[in-house]
């Protein structure tokens, strides 16, 4: 948040320059960030999914209801483009042919269409980066985990100090690096070793793994 108390009531015309340099910097750093499928993926759960369902080649209930043919976005032809090609077709720079697709560059910004594209490029992923929702996972995990791994993943929970279990630290890249994603989420549903408890019966599937995904996601 920026605070502006130096302006001149006295200079109007440089009050509105000093406005628009600040509107265009803070522009110009959205503009330079590189997309993320991460956010991509809240936006299209926001503006897709409705019409092209929740991965992308099912209806969604908008498309239901009206009766509309929305594009598989899974299939091969949209899977091998680019993020730049995706982006110009959900922007609306290029059309689809008989579709009824919105023009979304009139609705929200480019960056964000960036970022839905960046996600349309991982839908059909299995990385629990993507299948999962870390944010939903962050609930689980302060609910649930933060007891003996810590609020931050690193082990270091009040319960593991009392019963002296040795916790690894989510947060270090190598320690995380040693399970794969199925590993991780059979870990999770089963348990491990001595202190390990079973999640499989408190949670349930999607819930293991959006906090699969935000376990993964503590290591950048």
């Amino acid at each position: 948040m920026i605070t502006i108390n130096f302006l001149n009531a006295r200079w109007p015309s440089l009050n509105i320059m000093i406005l628009a340099a600040i509107i265009c910097m803070a522009q110009s750093a959205d503009a330079g960030r590189d997309p993320d499928p991460n956010i991509g993926r809240q936006l299209y759960q926001s503006y897709c999914l409705v019409c092209h369902g929740p991965h992308g080649d099912t209806k969604g209930p908008l498309a239901v209801k009206l009766n509309l043919k929305p594009e598989n976005l899974a299939s091969a032809k949209y899977q091998k483009k680019s993020i730049s090609e995706m982006a110009l077709i959900i922007g609306g720079y290029e059309r689809m042919a008989g579709k009824k697709m919105p023009i979304w560059r009139r609705a929200i910004p480019e960056s964000n269409i960036e970022h839905i594209a960046a996600y349309i490029a991982q839908i059909k992923s299995t990385d629990l980066r993507f299948i999962g929702d870390p944010r939903r996972g962050r609930l689980i995990f302060r609910n649930s985990c933060v007891a003996c791994h810590g609020s931050r993943g690193k082990g270091t929970g009040i319960l593991a100090k009392l019963i002296g279990a040795p916790m690894s630290d989510f947060s270090n890249p190598e320690s995380v690096k040693r399970y794969s994603d199925k590993a991780l989420l059979m870990i999770i549903r089963k348990g491990k070793d001595k202190f390990m408890p079973g999640w499989e019966g408190t949670l349930n599937n999607k819930e293991i793994i959006d906090v699969a995904s935000y376990v993964r996601s503590l290591s950048k």
